[in-house]
């Protein structure tokens, strides 16, 4: 942050927060790649469907799963009353 150089929006109007004129004189831009994009693509694994995957019901398992979670506090509660 320390080399951090902010240029005014407009040449002549400086503002509150702009760096000083001669900072602004001794401000050299970075040349080159900087930080160059590296594209990374996932493994992609296929694998054939079988009956067991489609007769599988996600949607339901979610909500089981889901409701499950809501009502654990007052299952262990019940519990351990018991």
């Amino acid at each position: 942050m320390a080399k951090l150089v902010a240029l005014p929006k407009r040449a002549r109007k400086f503002k509150a927060g702009d760096s000083a004129p001669e900072e602004l004189a001794t401000a050299t831009h970075v040349q080159g790649i900087f930080m160059p994009i590296v594209h990374e693509r996932p493994a992609v694994e296929l694998v054939k469907i079988t009956d067991e995957m489609r007769a599988f019901n996600a949607y339901a398992k979610l909500r089981l799963e889901r409701t499950k979670r809501r009502h654990a506090g007052a299952r262990m509660k019940r519990a351990e009353e018991k």
